[in-house]
């Protein structure tokens, strides 16, 4: 297996403090395998510069993510769309990746950039248009939905450079492939495997019953508000970013990978493809 801690004398495992993910059992779990162990908050186990990461939840590794650390993870708990071990096999499991038992797979993520529409001062420098935007990245998927409910907005989607489609809805959604097995799937969106390099795009419950959902390119790809009748915010893995108006525009394309260890063992449970 190609990873961080491969030929290394003593691995450092990073464990992010969690409920389910920093127990001593996993600590004594890494010493029995040559390893010595750092827990904390995500940015102070970075700070020491980890060879593997183990972390809880959807949550947990949306953070891991957005930080993009350059180590695989191990992940706890029950995460749809990823791989996982469950808090009970957890110490199994590390000692499985620290043998060299596993493999390493790699989950895109986004990079998310929202340009604020400028139209209505030309006077506007180059870094004043730079400093007017939101960068964010998501593992599983971004979505613009109107706050209000009962409210329909009008959304439209484009991909490299080309009209895809406008439609009324409540919202729409763009989701990794990890991320279609999440809340894009109760949206009837296709699962998509880890080796596709493609999202599944899909309304929020659209005013027209017979709107589609696209599997698309995952580069390139633009979502714009053409119509508002009440606010629309921009959500990015269950976390509100920001409100995004009539003429803003939020595009969309591949920005790495995170890495994450899956672990072949009678009796770990897994979660995902």
């Amino acid at each position: 297996m190609d990873a961080a801690w491969s030929g290394a004398e003593q691995p450092l495992v990073g464990i992010v403090d969690s409920r389910t993910a920093t127990s001593s059992d996993v600590k004594s779990a890494a010493s029995d395998r040559g390893a010595t162990t750092v827990r904390g908050d995500l940015e102070s186990v970075l700070a020491a510069e980890p060879s593997l990461l183990v972390t809880a939840g959807e949550d947990g590794l949306s953070a891991v993510a957005r930080a993009q650390p350059g180590v695989p993870v191990l992940p706890i708990g029950d995460v749809d769309g990823i791989d996982t071990v469950s808090a009970a096999r957890a110490p199994a499991a590390l000692e499985a990746v620290l043998e060299g038992d596993a493999t390493v797979r790699r989950h895109s993520v986004l990079g998310l950039e929202v340009e604020d529409d400028g139209s209505a001062d030309d006077t506007r420098s180059a870094d004043d248009d730079r400093s007017n935007r939101t960068r964010e990245r998501a593992l599983f998927d971004a979505t613009l939905v109107t706050d209000e409910p009962a409210r329909i907005s009008e959304y439209g989607v484009a991909s490299r450079g080309e009209s895809v489609s406008t439609f009324r809805a409540d919202g729409v959604v763009v989701a990794t492939p990890a991320g279609s097995y999440g809340y894009s799937s109760a949206l009837e969106a296709p699962h998509l495997a880890s080796s596709i390099d493609a999202v599944a795009v899909s309304p929020i419950a659209p005013f027209a019953t017979r709107t589609r959902r696209w599997v698309l390119p995952d580069d390139e790809i633009a979502l714009t508000v053409e119509r508002d009748e009440g606010d629309v915010t921009l959500v990015v893995d269950d976390r509100s970013v920001r409100a995004v108006g009539v003429g803003s525009r939020v595009r969309l394309g591949v920005d790495g990978a995170l890495s994450t260890v899956v672990v072949s063992d009678d009796g770990v449970s897994t979660n995902g493809e």
